[in-house]
């Protein structure tokens, strides 16, 4: 009797999360169409006022960038999954991050920064600071590290996350981000764009990861991405553009990487705690 009470109550369960995980694929399903559609809107404000923007100054373009695509994935955000925009704001990755996590991050690029020195006393080739180096800095912090995580991160593999395992959602994610790299090949050397392609779509997993223990934000992710464009603060001579960049790129990789090792060191932040399961919060 209490064997067949048991085997009822088993059947019960395993009924309800039948039904759960249907209602859940079917939210997810018809949610497909209108994230692609928004995403695509996005992208477009993103990459056209890049091409109208063209004749501005380049920082002033970027944080211009930077605005459209914060309010605009905050307003998408708000719209598909039927929250105030304040609170769009904090979902999309404008909360308050993992401290832990974030100083890891900074930990990583001081680690990759140190590259420069290096390089110049190794090859007795002095890399001097561009005049308005801080100037650019602004705009690529504003217009490669806040405005492309938002859209990639905070929306796009944030979105996905909610209904799938973060491999899955880290790779959806890649394929759009790895899609839009692919615009570098109309104006950088063939074998760095592709390097740089390589690159993003390597960086897809370990960002995505960041953005996830740092508490579904897109300040580490943002540090990490912005100090990866380094080498746009130097006067770089012409021929050495090419061999530095791949040695840049090399580097790159390798603090990406760090990542996954350094988060060990964040309690209950293990890749392999986080790996599996859906975010569905």
């Amino acid at each position: 009797m209490i064997n067949r009470s048991t085997n009822v109550i088993q059947l019960a369960g395993d009924i309800r999360g039948a039904e759960r995980y249907k209602r859940n694929n079917v939210k997810s399903n018809t949610q497909t169409i209108p994230f692609l559609l928004t995403f695509s809107l996005l992208f477009a404000v993103f990459y056209g006022l890049g091409l109208l923007t063209s004749t501005l100054d380049w920082t002033w373009a970027r944080i211009m960038i930077c605005l459209a695509t914060v309010s605009g994935a905050t307003m998408a955000w708000s719209s598909l999954r039927k929250t105030s925009l304040a609170e769009s704001f904090r979902e999309v990755g404008f909360g308050i991050p993992n401290w832990r996590v974030t100083a890891m991050a900074v930990v990583i690029s001081i680690f990759m920064l140190a590259f420069f020195p290096m390089y110049s006393a190794l090859s007795n080739i002095k890399l001097s600071l561009q005049n308005n180096w801080l100037w650019i800095l602004i705009g690529i912090i504003t217009g490669v590290g806040i405005a492309e995580e938002t859209l990639f991160r905070g929306f796009v593999f944030n979105f996905l996350r909610r209904e799938r395992a973060f491999w899955k959602a880290a790779t959806l994610s890649m394929l759009l981000f790895g899609a839009m790299h692919l615009l570098l090949l109309l104006w950088l050397p063939i074998p760095v764009a592709i390097a740089a392609i390589l690159l993003a779509i390597l960086a897809a997993y370990p960002t995505a990861y960041l953005f996830e223990i740092g508490n579904r934000t897109i300040w580490p992710s943002a540090f990490l991405h912005t100090t990866a464009l380094a080498t746009n603060l130097f006067e770089i001579p012409p021929d050495l553009m090419a061999s530095l960049s791949l040695m840049w790129i090399g580097v790159v990789v390798t603090g990406l990487f760090l990542v996954f090792i350094v988060g060990k060191l964040v309690p209950g932040k293990s890749f392999a705690s986080i790996s599996g399961g859906t975010n569905n919060a």
